[in-house]
């Protein structure tokens, strides 16, 4: 099944639009207060840590914009590498991935579920070696992420990640395990 083009195109647009055009707004709203001569510096150090989160969304928003541009996706096993070195800057990566044939909507999704885990790994894993392994497994497409952080998978409040991970993997007909020994494993089946 081919994506929707026209409505890809469509949130693109909304997303650049919208919200990141109000966190660019966001983001100059908060250096005006940074240049308050008068602001102590307890709270000159939290308006900091508040802009450079602001920072962080605008690159993490401007990408999903780019995924979602680009027509002609490139096959999904160059495409998790490059994700994954842009994502995980400085840490060390083991590849062990194969061409597979997916529908365009299901790397979509791919994309965005290895996306939102390697950033979780690069943000609170403490990791340092990161493998990643695509290869089909008689009529199915397996995806193993496998870190040697410390962090632990889990849902916190006010955190949606591993929930929106969750769904987008019930939403292709997927499953996912997640296990803890020496890191964390994450196998994720369609």
């Amino acid at each position: 099944m081919k994506p929707d083009t026209p409505e890809r195109l469509r949130i693109a647009r909304e997303l650049h639009d919208g919200i990141a055009q109000d966190l660019v707004g966001l983001g100059y709203g908060l250096d005006l207060v940074l240049a308050e001569s008068e602001l102590n510096e307890k709270l000159r150090l939290q308006v900091r840590s508040c802009r450079l989160e602001i920072d962080s969304l605008i690159v993490k928003v401007r990408s999903e914009i780019l995924a979602l541009r680009r027509l002609d996706s490139e096959p999904l096993h160059i495409a998790l590498e490059k994700i994954a070195r842009e994502l995980c800057p400085g840490l060390t990566f083991t590849f062990e991935m194969q061409e597979v044939a997916i529908e365009e909507v299901q790397q979509a999704e791919i994309m965005a579920i290895a996306s939102e885990i390697l950033r979780n790994i690069f943000a609170h894993a403490g990791a340092n070696l990161i493998a990643i392994k695509l290869y089909p497994v008689n009529t199915h497409i397996c995806l193993e992420i496998i870190d040697d952080g410390v962090g632990e998978v889990m849902a916190k409040d006010d955190h949606w990640g591993l929930q929106g991970i969750r769904e987008r993997v019930t939403l292709i007909d997927a499953s996912m395990t997640i296990s803890r020994k020496d890191g964390t494993h994450i196998v994720i089946v369609l």
